[in-house]
């Protein structure tokens, strides 16, 4: 390559030119990677402070529910309602007008789950067998089991050969759907309130809504609607969230109980976690049924 002393003065200029434009281009360069920091640090500001107004949002709405609160007259002291028929409803615990979820002692989780649960019994031959269901609105797993069960239970219910306690959790609460786990729960427990016979049509139109709604729950205004579509008026005590701390009073007794997942389903005693894996639910609550 000739040195710059032997470059005539054409190709001094060559040169020159050539330097110039790799110096612009080096620049430009520069100038891009500074501005795709600067979007990335304006994009990362923004998702900090979403997070920050969404976590502030979900304290203070937590904050805002309090710890104790009614009871709603069906209710008992697990935090469950009790379905004797599909229209019908077991009186509530005796002198169990308010809760306080302050009161339950919540040991450390083992993750697995447990053998029983408080209130889960093997009833005597001729009564009707007891079934005990832990759910959250917001759980796949949980609709899924309506989905698949709903029809033989409330063939076993209207028959008298069982009855279902639903024990609804708030275990899935979220702020991305304003903690719809809590608000649907206090929902269902309006219309055991105000509507019992509708109780276990609205359970079966909330776990029906899941899949519609992937995963992100109804508002408020769908669930009033719901109630009413079945002939129940549950606005004011949705508005007012009226068993909202009736549903942290279920939550922390789920969580005493060292329930660790939803649905959790107890059947005359027995976990249907001990089940043979693949076999229905069905099935196998029937087998226990005719053994009892």
């Amino acid at each position: 390559m000739a040195t710059s002393k032997n470059q005539t003065k054409a190709e001094r200029q060559q040169t020159a030119r050539e330097k110039a434009r790799q110096m612009q281009e080096e620049q430009r360069r520069q100038e891009k990677r500074r501005s795709l920091m600067v979007r990335w640090g304006v994009v990362i500001g923004v998702v900090v402070v979403i997070a920050v107004v969404i976590g502030v949002i979900f304290m203070n709405s937590s904050r805002s529910i309090p710890d104790a609160g009614p009871s709603p007259s069906a209710g008992n002291d697990q935090g469950g309602i009790t379905l004797t028929s599909t229209t019908e409803l077991a009186p509530g615990d005796e002198g169990l007008e308010e809760v306080d979820a302050t009161t339950v002692e919540i040991p450390e989780s083992t993750g697995e789950q447990p053998e029983t649960v408080p209130g889960a019994e093997a009833r005597p031959a001729g009564e009707p067998a007891q079934i005990i269901v832990y759910a959250d609105a917001n759980c796949v797993h949980c609709a899924s089991f309506e989905t698949e069960n709903a029809e033989q239970l409330d063939q076993w219910l209207d028959a008298g050969e069982v009855t279902v306690e639903y024990r609804m959790l708030d275990f899935l609460d979220n702020p991305a759907t304003a903690n719809y786990s809590s608000r649907a729960a206090n929902a269902a427990a309006c219309v055991a309130e105000n509507s019992p016979e509708n109780y276990n049509s609205f359970l079966s139109g909330v776990f029906g809504a899941y899949t519609g709604h992937g995963g992100q729950g109804l508002s408020d205004d769908e669930l009033k609607d719901m109630a009413s579509g079945l002939g129940a008026d549950i606005d004011s005590c949705v508005d007012g969230n009226t068993y909202r701390p009736y549903v942290k009073y279920s939550g922390a007794q789920a969580r005493a109980a060292g329930v660790a997942g939803t649905p959790s389903v107890w059947v005359q005693g027995e976990n249907w976690a001990t089940a043979e894996q693949g076999q229905a639910f069905t099935d196998w609550a029937q087998g226990i049924m005719d053994a009892s």
